[in-house]
């Protein structure tokens, strides 16, 4: 597949990553360091660094997400998962559920070959325009596409 014509919406979570790498290295070394560190803190500490490798896990295995002007791409890894034409997709939703830079994400909604309706959640780079750009090309095919771009939280529980 090549990507030079297609726009990645989707971010790599650079920043965040590597922060979370930092503070499980220094948490490693406080757990070797049991011998005088007081039992409490030490399970504190266990607690934490599970958590946090679960968050990181979930950071590195979110896939890569992809547009052009015709179709929606969901790479996991290094093979291409799902390809979605932008007319199948229902509706664009802001979502205040994030994690990252601007900790916000939006809930893409698209039928699936068995005309099922399914759902993603995408985290925009922050850097780059090409989500709004997406969203211009998604009405351009599918002018009845939802787009909602504020949310209060609680009303994901309902849509």
């Amino acid at each position: 597949m090549e990507q030079s014509e297609k726009l990645k919406i989707s971010s790599d979570f650079i920043f965040p990553k590597l922060i979370i790498i930092g503070v499980l290295g220094v948490l490693f070394l406080l757990l070797t360091d049991y011998k005088r560190t007081d039992t409490n803190i030490i399970f504190q500490y266990l607690v934490i660094f599970i958590l946090l490798s679960i968050v990181l896990y979930y950071l590195f295995t979110r896939p890569d997400i992809y547009y052009d002007t015709n179709k929606l791409y969901i790479i996991k890894g290094t093979q291409l998962n799902i390809e979605i034409p932008l007319e199948d997709i229902q509706a664009i939703k802001f979502s205040a559920i994030g994690f990252g830079h601007a900790g916000y994400s939006y809930r893409i909604k698209y039928l699936d070959n068995e005309h099922a309706i399914k759902s993603i959640r995408i985290f925009p780079n922050i850097l780059s325009n090409s989500f709004s750009k997406f969203i211009k090309c998604s009405r351009d095919k599918n002018p009845n596409v939802k787009v909602r771009n504020w949310s209060i939280g609680i009303n994901e529980l309902f849509d």
